[in-house]
């Protein structure tokens, strides 16, 4: 395994597309917000499809140098962490390539296409004594992690039900091209792997595991244009091009049992009409409950019992600021809004902090096998039409 000098970790990064962007922009940020975790990225390589595009996408985004060559980038010796945002039917192959390589792993979600890749990743993993990390990006904003910790702590009691949606209109327009998105050759499950994966690791980090499943999922645009070469965000398709087939799923609900006892209510929608971005959990325990939203990701809504005067009990809107997990890296004041592209910075400190200490990063392939578990429990359940066990063992999630 590639031995860092403690100061620089050298980055392979495997795709060129969107979280290609995103990635980029955290590996600069991590020396100004988080300098005490002691690593500094250098970006080293980016593969690509083609030479001119890696050349490119290198160019803008900071790399030293681009390949078409993903097998070469991940056998450099001077390379201490592969990085993949390639599409999803290419995790495991490159990820399992990067483990016998000896190196530290950060891989986008769902991390493979089945359970039985993503526990093969992880066993292998495991027995190379290589450091993990999945992009479950939602898990590190400070107000996830506050939520977390009034479950773990007590504050809001025992958990009776969880609520937790990721709903999106990206995909609605029924006019958009048919992009390996829908194929479930190369994604797998559509809206219930794509962004229900990031609802079950929201779920299970803040909440406790999820042992049954009773799901549905729903196609409801049956087919999209063709059209070859299209990214999956932004592009258009021909006025006369042809149809056809989308081979997953627009829309999944799933009704859960937790461990605990407690019942959740997962949604997963890429078709959602009129939210353009809209995430969000909410836990009702025995003694309050807990609401967070990405989209207002400055505030929490925090309900206790038990607090007086009762003529003035209600929600309390709790503004995460300094004092809570991770926001005074960014800002020293109250209130601000942290984005999408911000919290990826969150997962590589999580990494290299991991990486420097010879402890398991988190969330580790180890919860990217989990969300795996849970997503084919709710496949296998809606073609059933019944309740689902969920197979693979929980051990508790280490520090965000």
């Amino acid at each position: 395994m590639p031995s860092a000098d403690g100061r620089r970790l050298r980055v392979a990064l495997i795709g060129a597309g969107l979280m290609a962007r995103s990635h980029a922009l955290a590996y600069a940020s991590v020396p100004v917000l988080f300098p005490e975790v002691g690593m500094r990225p250098d970006l080293a390589v980016l593969a690509a499809t083609t030479e001119a595009g890696a050349r490119s996408a290198a160019a803008q985004l900071g790399f030293e140098r681009g390949t078409a060559d993903w097998r070469e980038a991940v056998a450099d010796p001077s390379i201490d962490v592969v990085d993949i945002v390639t599409p999803n039917a290419l995790h495991h192959e490159i990820a399992l390539a990067a483990i016998a390589a000896g190196k530290h792993v950060y891989c986008e979600k769902p991390l493979a296409l089945t359970a039985a890749e993503a526990r093969q990743l992880w066993e292998a993993a495991d027995a190379a004594g290589v450091r993990t990390l999945v992009g479950f990006s939602y898990l590190a904003y400070p107000g996830v992690q506050l939520a977390r910790q009034l479950v773990a702590d007590g504050t809001l009691g025992e958990v009776w039900t969880v609520r937790a949606h990721f709903i999106t209109d990206a995909n609605a327009d029924p006019g958009l091209p048919r992009t390996w998105h829908y194929e479930r050759a190369k994604a797998g499950f559509g809206a219930l792997g794509d962004i229900g994966s990031h609802v079950v690791s929201l779920v299970e980090a803040v909440a406790g595991p999820i042992a049954q499943v009773f799901a549905e999922l729903a196609t409801v645009v049956p087919l999209r244009p063709e059209a070859p070469g299209a990214r999956s965000y932004g592009s258009t398709a021909a006025a006369d091009a042809r149809l056809l087939p989308v081979e997953n799923d627009d829309i999944t609900v799933v009704l859960a049992r937790l461990a605990s006892g407690a019942t959740a209510v997962l949604e997963a929608n890429r078709v959602g009409n009129g939210h353009p971005f809209d995430i969000g959990i909410e836990v009702i325990g025995s003694k309050g409950s807990v609401r967070f939203s990405q989209q207002e990701s400055h505030r929490l809504e925090l309900f206790l019992r038990d607090r007086e005067p009762v003529a003035l009990n209600g929600p309390t809107t709790v503004t995460i600021g300094p004092a809570h997990p991770d926001y005074g890296a960014y800002w020293p004041l109250p209130g601000i809004t942290i984005g999408l592209h911000e919290v990826k910075a969150i997962e590589i400190r999580n990494l290299f902090a991991a990486i420097r200490d010879g402890t398991e990063a988190c969330p580790s392939f180890w919860e990217g096998w989990r969300v795996l578990e849970v997503l084919e429990a709710a496949g296998r359940s809606s073609g059933r039409g019944g309740w689902e066990s969920v197979s693979a063992p929980f051990r508790g999630h280490s520090e965000l």
